[in-house]
């Protein structure tokens, strides 16, 4: 199959100064900070959902991610299109970035491992369900 997925480039984060993860942070010697990443969930029938993320190559925290989320196989780089004619075909007003990230479904038969894994949620909201739900498209 092929997938394509369009997102801004982000931006590392940190946690809040003096915030209580902060504090346990820097009493362990440790910093607050997250490299850039981008975040998927990905499903397909027969399949077991896969969360993941990749990490894009060059951040200074790539390697130093204070959630020890980082795994060479998910940094990767991002070639900086500048083309006229890419950014005409893509729809686009500017040069923009092009990342290669493959995915590969692990299949099973079990239905529970097909979906996203119920847990609470800091948000949910339509738009989130629909965001959700999108794997289940027909194509």
């Amino acid at each position: 199959g092929r997938y394509t997925a369009r997102s801004i480039i982000p931006s590392g984060y940190g946690v809040p100064e003096g915030a209580p993860t902060d504090v346990v942070l820097k009493s362990l010697g440790r910093h607050g900070e997250r490299p850039a990443h981008i975040h998927y969930f990905v499903s397909a029938p027969g399949h077991q959902h896969l969360t993941t993320q990749i990490n894009l190559a060059g951040d200074p925290y790539t390697y130093d991610d204070f959630a020890f989320a980082t795994r060479e196989e998910l940094v990767v780089p991002a070639e900086r299109i500048e083309d006229p004619a890419e950014i005409a075909k893509r729809d686009l007003e500017g040069p923009f970035s092009h990342v290669v990230f493959d995915v590969e479904l692990a299949p099973t038969d079990a239905a529970e491992l097909q979906v996203r894994h119920a847990r609470p949620r800091a948000k949910e909201d339509e738009q989130d369900l629909a965001s959700q739900l999108a794997g289940t498209a027909k194509v």
